[in-house]
């Protein structure tokens, strides 16, 4: 049986955790188990984002620009010379009717990664809700939506984890003193400033008022209380570095999202992190409380593990060491292994729409 070739959609705005699969999809096309070829959003993206004007015009009605159309056309030209059996899109909300009636007609199977919540209006659209159904499967790492998406007439829905890239997420060491210093901290947290994650980290340094706490992501800066803790953003490196200079890293999912797991679940045990995280069903399912991780659910107990873990330094590196040998050894949680899951769902099977249906104009 031949191996799918797959056309992924995705961008490299938010290197390097993304685009989640082109490194897989890149080794998988090496060994055989399949082709592919990938899109990138990031261009024509970028040049939205760098007009304050065209972000709201976008608000407003969503994705007017010339340089997305541009976009549509080259995914389905693209997807016109390659061939594929399966065009894996990564969200996708500014991909309209057309342009996936289009694709569809390529005789290729659509599938979507959804990484945000299609009904949460804060990172999701209207429009990217009305054409999943377009799809042949939707991949949802939230159990949330799944019955939801069902009822507005997905075909397919299936729970896929988020998950880790091996290049990117592994435990790095500082190459001198003064790296090591910049990030060493008693505890981290890599993620937005999300309104109910404030209280938190408000209610952790009112009670440890002492503690050496890290704050990477965006926002922070605007809390009274926590920008002085606020060290900017990390990525790569930079987010190994983060993690292995914590004694503790916090993982909170996004409620806006109705997350029970984020990226980090799987990024900061792959780093070698000490995880005290939510108390979600996926992640008491994914981890030992007190061998592998140490949860909590309420600011309260989020300060009350801090205070416990800061005692115990045997502890934290005899669980880090587990968490990342139940995520990297134990359990297949890499994005090869997501994109492996993908495929047996999406290939082998029977052609949806013929190859020598008419081509939609486009």
């Amino acid at each position: 049986m031949k191996s799918p070739r797959v056309l992924l959609v995705d961008t490299t705005q938010y290197a390097p955790s993304s685009p989640m699969f082109a490194e897989a999809l890149e080794r998988a096309s090496g060994d055989g188990t399949a082709t592919g070829t990938f899109v990138d959003e990031a261009r024509a993206f970028g040049r939205l984002s760098a007009s304050r004007l065209e972000r709201i015009v976008r608000r407003i009605r969503p994705w007017p620009h010339r340089s997305v159309t541009e976009l549509h056309r080259a995914i389905v030209a693209k997807a016109r010379e390659f061939a594929p059996d399966i065009v894996l899109v990564v969200k996708g909300a500014h991909l309209t009717a057309r342009c996936l009636t289009a694709l569809k007609a390529t005789g290729a199977a659509l599938v979507n990664f959804a990484t945000d919540d299609p009904f949460n209006p804060r990172t999701s659209s209207r429009s990217w809700l009305e054409t999943l159904p377009l799809y042949d499967i939707v991949c949802s790492p939230r159990r949330a939506n799944i019955d939801e998406l069902q009822s507005r007439g997905v075909q397919r829905v299936h729970f896929v984890p988020f998950g880790y890239k091996p290049d990117v997420h592994f435990p790095e060491a500082p190459r001198d003193a003064a790296e090591r210093d910049r990030f060493h901290s008693d505890v981290c947290f890599i993620g937005g400033a999300d309104d109910d994650r404030l209280e938190y980290f408000e209610e952790l340094v009112t009670r440890l008022p002492h503690v050496k706490l890290a704050l990477y992501g965006g926002y922070w800066n605007r809390s009274r209380t926590l920008a002085r803790f606020w060290r900017g953003f990390a990525v790569g490196r930079d987010f190994r570095l983060a993690i292995g200079g914590a004694a503790v890293s916090v993982n909170l999912v996004r409620r806006a999202n109705r997350d029970d797991h984020v990226m980090r679940t799987f990024e900061v045990p792959a780093c070698g992190g000490c995880l005290l995280t939510e108390a979600t069903p996926t992640h008491l399912q994914l981890f030992q409380d007190g061998k592998s991780a140490f949860f909590f659910d309420s600011p309260a107990a989020l300060a009350d593990g801090v205070r416990t873990l800061l005692g115990r330094p045997r502890l934290r590196k005899e669980t880090a060491t587990a968490a990342r040998r139940a995520i990297t050894v134990e359990n297949p949680n890499r994005y090869d292994d997501r994109l492996s899951t993908i495929l047996r769902l999406a290939f082998p099977r029977e052609r949806l729409v013929s190859r020598n249906l008419r081509a939609v104009s486009f």
